[in-house]
């Protein structure tokens, strides 16, 4: 184990220039597929907090709403059945999630709380400042003006928001920005690999003739790959690293320094635990495509 280890630190040293180059190379590929990862949790937060692409949230009355249809004041038990009632007999409809002063409040508190000006508002509310609300998904997201007709007039509606227009703009920001940074990180993925792959092969051939002698005094495969395996996989965790020292830059200037404080009224953005189930899967990543390429490579040239 020492005389591995030993020839380890000697082969790092003795290619100190493709190790770095490979590390690099493996750090910027891992890091945007991280953003990936973690875009693609920021729009299922986005879609978890505002429901499964919700296309209406139809606002009952409250007690300070000042629209012709809440003359009454807050919305009673009766309009409140007679909207749920329109809303299932409508054939648009595919169905819709009642959510209550209290639900609405608790929504409020997780999108509020990401702030502290959303938090200094959020002392001044109480839970019957938030009207009862019906989210509302369509069979077709294009054909809502019938709903929309339908229940805006009635009595006890204060409004009718469509999510579709309000959201849309930013689901398809979030899906661009996913699509390229998988795609960015899926050439330079490409690149570490042939990074790896020509590391190891050079390598091999500059030790061919120790190698050699290695296999004439006995040694096994797997004494003789273990070096090429321990090599790899210490650059591929220092590689891991560094990716996680990005995307841990990136919540704590991006997402907590700019985002959270300054659109926080937007949605529910990610947290720090979603960050570091991205730099878990990012690790095992890293493990993974420095392992492959360097069993196949030595499998094919140590075998001397």
């Amino acid at each position: 184990m020492n005389n591995t280890l030993r020839e380890l630190g000697t082969n790092l040293a003795r290619y100190k220039s493709m190790t770095v180059s490979l590390i690099v190379t493996m750090s910027v590929s891992l890091l945007l597929a991280a953003l990936g990862l973690l875009i693609q949790a920021q729009a299922d937060r986005t879609e978890q907090y505002f429901g499964d692409r919700l296309q209406l949230q139809v606002n009952m009355c409250r007690d300070t709403s000042k629209v012709p249809t809440c003359v009454g004041g807050a919305a009673s038990d009766e309009q409140k059945q007679a909207v749920q009632e329109a809303l299932a007999d409508n054939p648009q409809v595919k169905d819709f999630e009642i959510r209550t002063s209290e639900d609405n409040y608790e929504r409020a508190q997780e999108l509020l709380g990401q702030s502290d000006t959303g938090r200094k508002q959020l002392s001044a509310l109480v839970p019957e400042d938030f009207p009862e609300s019906y989210f509302v998904t369509l069979h077709d997201p294009e054909k809502y003006d019938s709903v929309l007709s339908q229940v805006q007039g009635m009595d006890g509606v204060n409004n009718v928001d469509s999510l579709k227009e309000l959201l849309g703009p930013l689901f398809e920001m979030l899906s661009k920005l996913r699509w390229a940074a998988i795609g960015t990180s899926a050439l330079l993925v490409v690149a570490a690999i042939l990074q790896v792959t020509n590391t190891i092969r050079m390598t091999a051939q500059a030790r061919r003739k120790e190698i050699t002698i290695m296999r004439y005094v006995g040694a096994s495969s797997w004494h003789i790959q273990m070096p090429f395996m321990l090599e790899s996989v210490i650059a591929a965790l220092l590689s891991a690293l560094l990716a996680g020292v990005g995307l841990a830059l990136f919540m704590g200037f991006v997402v907590y320094g700019y985002l959270r404080e300054t659109l926080g009224g937007i949605t529910a953005w990610v947290r720090w635990q979603e960050a570091v189930g991205v730099m878990g899967w990012t690790t095992l990543l890293a493990v993974v495509l420095a392992l492959v390429p360097t069993l196949v490579v030595t499998r094919r040239y140590l075998n001397v």
